[in-house]
């Protein structure tokens, strides 16, 4: 049969009408946003949002910014500026509108933000779309150990935002006055933008281009000055400068304030991450030195990469400023890459390196909601706003972690002994020496007039010894809380798997004590539990009773059983 002139044409293109490189182009960036996808979707954990929420809140009821602690008995009244008050706003607002839904979500916007101007400025130095969903996975990786909501990711956006335009050259002075005015009231990491600009400068005086020179270091200026049009002038400068000259003594009590390591799994793509950063910019080094580049944009970016190098360097002694090493990583490398096989195959097995990762990493992530309340003491607060009556009056410890929900939930009756904030670091510190032995413990305690204490259910074991009637002897590891919390004085009236509540005897209601006190089933003391049992040295039937309890009340609060 001939060919039929009336058939129809077709309406929509089939599969193999698609251009080769279009398909594959669109396999590449399906890829890239499936591997980029876990940084995004991260359940919120962060205990510091509370406090957070807290200040935000305050903020939108008073129509004022605070200058005084009103979440604390240690330190109330005492000066405190609270200078990321623009994202603490920004936290209350989206946590009205979606409570921890809202949150969870303008967490991905942040980042969405933050991966759009990354992808804008390789954009525009011509990199490829192949480079450019390889950028997006390096991010990505980079940002898994931050997937969560914090003012952090305010200066993310900022810093993507700094780099895009000063490498396009397209910074204006209203533009950049504006952003770092706006920056010092969100995150002090406005500190590592600033540092942008003397290496810009550096690197156009290099090449001769005093024009441009000229117009960082104006940039400079007037990026310093914007700095102090915040509320608190030249607190967030100075407070920066006090984390820095505490760093040594701060890490021994935050993780967060460690060097890196491997010892969390979320760092791990750290780590190749600045192998590569330093090998692509020892072979762009060797190339520029064996000839000149015949044009500007071939050039490899100098002030990109030392400060990737910089912040890379920087992220070894702070695991926590790992995440402005990754923003400019995920710049630095694919324009360092764009030209070079090798460069390209590297990058190519450290994203496959990260691929086998995030397919071990994803099913060991709890994915039960939007808020991960592992860090937090969700049941221990509920008993605590159940037993209000009783413990309002009271002065109790808590972990400097856990203070910013336990202000948040038990608002407004409950003041907490510490939080996150950096008015309480010196307290942080003071508590972290005073752990070291159970004499420095009770004299902390002392010093700070403590009627009680919630605190962590800490897996650690001391040696102790049980005397016979015989006069013989036998070794017992008991935990700590044994020691340090002693029953004589202090009344365990709440544990879980999380935490322990401690009452001083002498503070609380004989009977509301022997209501709530549990004297003989107490949490990781089992050998010494069974030993007293077998020698009849606690009545078997109070036991049971205690154990049907907390049995009851672990229920009641949705708290784990141990």
């Amino acid at each position: 049969m001939g060919s039929d002139a009336s058939a129809p044409k077709r309406a929509w293109p089939s599969n193999s009408d698609v251009p080769p490189a279009k398909s594959r182009a669109a396999v590449l960036w399906s890829c890239a946003a499936l591997l980029a996808a876990p940084a995004f979707f991260f359940p919120l954990y962060n205990p510091d949002l509370f406090w957070h929420l807290s200040a935000g809140r305050w903020i939108w009821t008073h129509r004022a910014l605070p200058r005084a602690d009103f979440l604390s008995f240690t330190a109330a009244g005492e000066p405190w500026g609270d200078f990321e008050w623009l994202a603490q706003l920004s936290f209350q607002a989206f946590h009205c509108a979606g409570g921890m839904t809202g949150l969870w979500l303008l967490k991905i916007v942040l980042l969405a933000c933050s991966c759009l101007c990354l992808d804008r400025l390789l954009a525009r130095r011509n990199v490829g779309p192949r480079l450019r969903a390889a950028a997006l996975v390096l991010w990505s990786a980079g940002m898994l150990p931050h997937g969560d909501l914090r003012p952090e990711l305010f200066s993310v956006l900022f810093l993507s935002a700094l780099m895009w335009r000063l490498e396009e050259r397209r910074l204006g002075a209203a533009e950049c006055f504006l952003g770092f005015s706006a920056w010092a009231c969100l995150h002090p990491g406005f500190l590592v933008g600033l540092g942008l600009f003397p290496a810009y400068g550096l690197e156009a005086a290099c090449r001769r281009r005093w024009a441009q020179a000229a117009r960082h270091a104006r940039d400079f200026t007037l990026a310093g000055l914007a700095t102090l049009c915040n509320p608190y002038f030249l607190l967030p400068h100075r407070i920066a400068w006090e984390h820095w000259t505490m760093r040594h003594d701060l890490a021994r009590a935050i993780k967060e304030w460690q060097p890196m390591s491997l010892e969390n799994p979320l760092y791990w793509p750290f780590w190749p991450t600045l192998i590569l950063v330093c090998v692509l910019a020892a072979a762009a080094l060797r190339r520029e030195t064996r000839r000149r580049p015949e044009a500007p944009e071939q050039a490899a970016p100098w002030a990109l990469i030392a400060a990737t190098l910089y912040l890379g360097a920087s992220s070894l002694g702070h695991e926590r400023g790992s995440i402005f090493f990754s923003a400019a990583a995920a710049a630095a490398i694919p324009l360092l890459a764009k030209d070079d096989l090798f460069s390209r195959r590297a990058l190519g097995a450290c994203i496959a390196v990260y691929a086998a990762f995030a397919l071990w990493l994803m099913p060991r992530v709890s994915w039960a909601g939007v808020f991960n309340y592992k860090f937090v003491p969700r049941p221990a607060a509920e008993f605590m706003a159940k037993e209000r009556q009783v413990l309002e009056p009271l002065r109790l410890y808590n972990q400097w972690e856990w203070g910013g929900y336990l202000g948040w939930r038990l608002r407004p009756w409950h003041r907490v002994f510490q939080d996150g904030r950096y008015i309480f670091h010196d307290l942080l510190v003071g508590g972290a020496e005073a752990a070291r032995s159970p004499q420095a413990w009770q004299k902390f305690i002392d010093e700070h007039k403590l009627s009680g204490g919630l605190m962590l259910n800490l897996d650690r074991m001391l040696p102790a010894k049980k005397r016979y009637p015989d006069g013989t002897l036998k070794d017992f590891s008991r935990p700590w809380y044994v020691f340090y919390m002693p029953k004589a004085r202090w009344a365990l009236v709440y544990w879980d798997e999380q935490a322990l509540l401690f009452v001083d005897r002498r503070a609380a209601p004989a009977s509301w004590l022997a209501e709530h006190e549990y004297r003989y089933v107490r949490p990781k003391d089992d050998a010494a539990f069974q030993e007293a049992l077998r020698l009849k040295e606690i009545p078997a039937a109070a036991a049971a009773a205690e154990e049907q309890r907390h049995r009851e009340e672990l229920k009641k609060f949705g708290a784990q059983a141990p």
